[in-house]
């Protein structure tokens, strides 16, 4: 039982710490580029200390380190781009589009891997398109809008190519080390990829916005990162038990995003100020509906692992 309670209950986490990202950007730290050097940095001090002491530590070849860094580059890349859509648009889009990398991991695993997992994995892509397409609707949205003028769209599926292209490497590396040892290598190599992204990233509006609102932001940041944390303790956690259930069970994360925003939009609370009319979160549902029901047949039918 623990295979499918932990990785629900880290589902959950990791939905309340997407809450919370759009809290703290909507409501102490006004800015995407700030709220990202914030987060990994304080994912950088932390994660590998106690991930190692949980985990244990183990040292990968060059080789798989020059893998890993390009890991830690390109998912950090794609969190540059979640913390913008978050900070731009409805939490209850971006959440679930956040769970659409499968439409790319699996043309990746194909060119670099030669992994085909048959047509049947084609047309659930397709499924997932059309969910992620549907997510992203908002009031006043025309047909034509919504499939060719469609930019919420389109920035996050690069989100999702560069978390997909992070992930890449791991199919590489998981008979030398553990997933959680990949995880903490890639947080150490994202020391030096926070000064490289410096020199682009953070300008002069970042850096004023992060030192005048630091005070009030360390708590929230702090409590989102260990959210995040322990998440990833409980779903790495159930991997001991098995790996394919957990895989599936934890994408529920985007229908824990969307249920708590819709509550949340309901009630008279700043804690997210979207407000869309009933109509909208139904079009969006059915889209976190066939973005699950797609990515967790494919996972369960072990068409993507």
């Amino acid at each position: 039982m623990q295979w499918v309670l932990l990785p629900l209950a880290a589902a959950f986490l990791f939905a309340i710490g997407g809450i919370f990202d759009k809290f703290i950007v909507e409501n102490k730290l006004p800015n995407a580029i700030s709220y990202f050097f914030l987060q990994l940095f304080i994912a950088v001090l932390t994660w590998p200390i106690m991930a190692s002491l949980i985990f244990g530590f183990q040292i990968p070849s060059p080789g798989s380190l020059l893998l890993i860094l390009f890991a830690a580059i390109t998912s950090n890349i794609g969190y540059v781009i979640y913390f913008w859509l978050v900070k731009n648009h409805d939490i209850s889009s971006v959440g679930p589009l956040a769970q659409t990398k499968l439409l790319f991991a699996i043309p990746l695993a194909f060119v670099f891997l030669g992994e085909f997992h048959g047509f049947e994995a084609l047309l659930l892509m397709l499924l997932i398109f059309v969910g992620a397409m549907l997510t992203t609707y908002s009031k006043g949205f025309s047909v034509r809008k919504l499939i060719l003028d469609n930019r919420l769209l389109v920035v996050a599926l690069a989100m999702s190519l560069s978390w997909a292209l992070a992930d890449l490497p791991i199919k590489y590396l998981v008979e030398e080390i553990t997933p959680a040892s990949f995880l903490t290598w890639r947080y150490i190599l994202s020391g030096p990829v926070i000064l490289l992204f410096a020199l682009f990233l953070f300008k002069k509006e970042a850096r004023e916005t992060l030192r005048a609102n630091i005070k009030r932001t360390i708590p929230f940041s702090v409590l989102a990162a260990t959210i995040g944390f322990v998440g990833i303790l409980a779903l790495f956690t159930s991997y001991e038990f098995s790996y394919t259930i957990p895989s599936a069970v934890v994408l529920s994360q985007g229908m824990f995003v969307f249920v708590l925003a819709l509550v949340l939009s309901r009630l008279r609370t700043k804690v997210i100020r979207e407000k869309q009319p009933l109509l909208v979160y139904a079009i969006r549902l059915a889209g976190v509906i066939l973005i699950s029901s797609s990515i967790w047949f494919l996972i369960n039918t072990n068409i993507a692992l």
